[in-house]
């Protein structure tokens, strides 16, 4: 199976419950021609480097999958079919990032696991501070001189 993510710039102007109904139709593709959505981060409205149909603002999604058969195009045709969908792009993880993502799972592993908790020492006693010793005035010492 291969890993893929699809980055998608709806309509800013469409309220939340428009964008969770789009990309829950997205993900329903998905997972009805056989896919595993593994993660969906919705990173907001953000400002567009140029004008895309008159709009300079749009709300942006990224949704990473598995796939082993033909979901990227049937994504592709869904998202020219609606107007909501200002831009798209879909690709699959190369090998440089596939290994990098399991480095990281497994850092994560590793940080996960308890290290082992070492035995606790004999309780040591309390140290008790040592009262100051008095000052030795120079008066006191002139006087014994005398």
């Amino acid at each position: 199976m291969s890993i893929y993510e699809s980055i998608i710039i709806l309509d800013s102007l469409l309220s939340p419950k428009e964008i969770d109904t789009a990309v829950e139709r997205f993900s329903a593709i998905i997972t009805e021609h056989g896919g595993t959505i593994r993660k969906v981060d919705k990173w907001g409205k953000k400002r567009l480097a140029y004008e895309i149909q008159k709009k300079q603002y749009g709300f942006y999604v990224a949704i990473e999958f598995e796939s082993s058969g033909n979901i990227p195009h049937e994504l592709e045709k869904d998202y020219n079919y609606n107007d909501k969908v200002l831009r798209y792009l879909t690709y699959r993880y190369d090998k440089h990032k596939l290994r990098a993502m399991a480095k990281a799972e497994q850092e994560a592993r590793q940080t996960e696991t308890p290290a082992p908790v070492a035995e606790k020492p004999a309780e040591a006693k309390p140290e008790v501070e040592p009262a100051p010793e008095e000052a030795v005035t120079d008066t006191e010492n002139s006087e014994e001189k005398e």
